[in-house]
Order: C-alpha cells, then structure tokens, then sequence
C-alpha cells in the first residue's frame, strides 16, 4: 500500500532513503540549524541575566526531593509577573516545605536567571493558590504507587517507564546503576519507544500496524513522560523511519538521525547546550556508524551475542568522551548492557502492557522481574570499572566528532570480503 510517491507529491523522502543517500545535505542542514540555535541563545543570553522576584506560577515536573531545607524539583513557569521567562522550566528551591500537595501552584519567589538556567526559591509561607490539576501522566504515577508494594521497583518503575527523575530512586539504586555504568538505562529513549511500538505493530497487519505502533509511542512520549531530548529524538526518528516505509524506501538511519537532530534544534535551541540532548546524539550516531561495519551473517551467538557487545561498544566510544568532561566512565557499560539489556527486554515487554491497561494486570511479574534486574545490578557493581581523567569539554566533542568522521570513512570504503549489517 503506497500512501504518497517518495519523488513527487507533497512529501518527498528520498533523501531519508537508500541508495538515495542524501547524508551531506541533512549533514549541511544540521550543521546550519546547530549555528543559528547557538546564535539565537547567544542573543537571548543577553536578555536573561538578571535576578528579581514577584508572583510566578508553576507546574511541577518529576517527583519532589525532599532536602535537609526543604523541596527541591524542576517545574515549568506558566505564568506570572515576569513573562520574559513563560514557558521555562526552572529549578525551584522551597524552604520549609515538606509536602507538596498539588502539582500547580503560585509563589511569591526570587527568580535568578543565567542564560538558560532558571532558578527560583521561596518559603512555604509563599506558597498560594493551590490547584489541582490532573493529568493522565500524574493518574499513572499514583496508579503505580498504589498498585507496587515493593519501595525499590516502585521507585524504578517509576524512573524506567514513566521518567521520573534519577534523584527520585534510593541511594544504593542511584550508587548501583552509577557504578556499573549503566545509569543510561534509566533514560527514556530509543529502547523504550522501541518496545512499545513492536508490542503494538504486530497487533495489526501491514502497513496499518506501522501506524498503530507509531500512534503508540506518539502517545507515550506526548502524555506519560517528560519531553527531554533522548526521548523527543528517538520518537521522531521511530516516526520518520515509518514514513520512509510506507513511502516504499529504505529508510536510511544517519540521514533520519540528523534530520531528527535538526527538527529539535529548530524546536528546542537549548538543545545545543544540552548534554543530554549530545550524549544520545553521539550514543546513536555511533551505533549507526558501527552497525555499518560489522557483518550482518553470523552464528547465533553472533547475532545474539556479538551483535549487541558491537552495539553497547559503539554507545561507549560515542559518549565516554563527553561523560570524561564532567564525571567519569565505565567500562561495565560494555560488558554489562547487553547482559542486563536482555533481562530488561520481559520487564519491559510487561511494562508497556500495564501502560496499555492503566497497570490492571497482576503486578507480581513486573515486582520479580525488576526485583531480578536490581539484584543483578547490585552483584555487578561490585566491579569497579570506572575510568576518569580530566577532559575540556570543547576536547570532549572535537574527539567524538572525530572519531564519527573516522567511522563513517571506513564505511565508505568499499569492501568485497566483508559483509556489512544492514543498514539501522
């Protein structure tokens, strides 16, 4: 079934498609759109320096951490006195406060801005009309603390499927995953949007399937998880990669993920500045690059096996440069991601089923199965693989820039005896 023509008609993807490649123009257009989100930051930069104070009104974004003071959260500005920062998400410190009751609220706080940082505090006797608001993500989180006995898979079903913040998991969660180097599996990203949309494209058959599992992760990403830039970037990939489909190409991953990067430069300039935002980035454009190298035939302990030390390798190689500039590394994010990767694969399959029924299935699966992934982790860090050694930042991405160029040379270059995997 052919929706739209790839070369005319009103929507033209080749440039996303093989053999059709297109990667120096989509190259060029990120290039160009990075520069003029650093500019326009630059320029606003100029105008958000300034510390004041008056009525602003909040909604809370994440679970509240409960300091030695008080609260500290991230919540975003919509409205109040001061409408040059609408829209922002801040950092607010309330003094005194042990509770927060409703998730919108305004305070009377002092407001400090450094360019794109927002900063707000102020004392619980500051705090005024509160508001209930209730959202279908907040109706999810109350579900699973109702629903999930268990303090520690509460915590990280909450972290690993609905993206709450990391602070919000216990200590010894936080010094786990930390260790082992595998903190980024509590990111929301490509593998979770992942899951949701092959659980759901099978439900139907081609191509209403592709549609079914892209309005899926649609749904996820828009309504049940925070919008930051690892899972905003791999549901417009998922989504493009889709259109490419059924416009009858193949869809041709590095051009999608630069577009992709493009699209939420555009949208998001603050993006540019984001480590979040550089780490998935380089994570994935490294796996592309790599998947381009490795023979996609092999033994079935190749495929499942090999392939996914290749796969958590290339992550590795991307990211530990920018991770050098402002903590350390690990080596265990090799070894131990696709061991833990495949125990996460049934935790996570039966995750999405309890989104999908606002979690009325029996718990005690999900209970075992993240009780099981949290002992792992535990026994596993008591390997200390960690490496750290000073790196400026503008070292971190020279290197990491440098090493995507390198990698995609060498798969340009044309080799006969060896057959490459196809494609992401």
């Amino acid at each position: 079934m052919r929706f739209w023509k790839s070369r005319k008609g009103f929507l033209d993807l080749s440039t996303l498609s093989f053999p059709e490649r297109g990667e120096l123009l989509q190259f060029l257009l990120f290039l160009f759109l990075l520069a003029f989100s650093l500019w326009r930051l630059e320029r606003e930069n100029r105008y958000l320096w300034f510390e004041d104070e008056g009525i602003v009104w909040l909604r809370l974004e994440g679970v509240p951490i409960e300091t030695d003071r008080g609260l500290r959260f991230r919540a975003k500005v919509v409205g109040g006195d001061l409408p040059d920062i609408y829209g922002r998400t801040a950092f607010v410190n309330i003094y005194g406060l042990k509770d927060l009751p409703t998730e919108s609220f305004s305070l009377y706080g002092k407001v400090r801005a450094e360019g794109s940082r927002l900063f707000i505090s102020g004392s619980y006797r500051d705090i005024e009309d509160l508001l209930s608001e209730k959202t279908l993500r907040k109706s999810y989180i109350n579900r699973v603390q109702e629903r999930i006995q268990d303090p520690q898979v509460r915590a990280f079903v909450l972290t690993y499927l609905l993206g709450e913040a990391r602070e919000s998991l216990p200590q010894d969660l936080q010094y786990y995953f930390t260790k082992t180097g595998l903190i980024h599996l509590l990111v929301i990203s490509g593998f979770h949007a992942g899951m949701v949309f092959l659980l759901l494209r099978y439900l139907l058959p081609y191509p209403y399937g592709l549609l079914l599992g892209v309005v899926g992760v649609s749904l996820y990403v828009l309504l049940l998880v925070p919008k930051e830039a690892p899972v905003l970037r791999a549901w417009l990939m998922l989504s493009l990669w889709v259109l490419v489909r059924l416009s009858e190409g193949r869809p041709n991953s590095l051009g999608i993920l630069l577009f992709s990067g493009s699209l939420l430069l555009l949208y998001r300039p603050e993006f540019s500045q984001s480590f979040s935002f550089w780490l998935s980035f380089f994570a994935v454009l490294y796996i592309i690059l790599g998947l381009r190298l490795l023979p996609s035939e092999g033994s079935w302990v190749y495929r499942n096996l090999g392939l996914p030390f290749g796969v958590s390798l290339f992550a590795f190689l991307g990211v530990s440069p920018l991770l050098l500039s402002f903590t350390h590394t690990s080596l265990g994010s090799v070894l131990f991601s696709p061991l833990v990767g495949y125990m996460l694969l049934p935790f996570t399959a039966y995750g999405v089923l309890e989104l999908i029924t606002f979690f009325s299935l029996p718990t005690l699966p999900l209970e075992l199965m993240g009780k099981a992934v949290i002992q792992v982790v535990e026994l596993l860090s008591v390997f200390d693989l960690r490496v750290g050694f000073d790196l400026s930042v503008g070292s971190s991405f020279a290197i990491s820039t440098l090493g995507a160029f390198l990698l995609y040379l060498l798969s340009l270059v044309p080799t006969s005896s060896r057959h490459k995997a196809p494609s992401p």
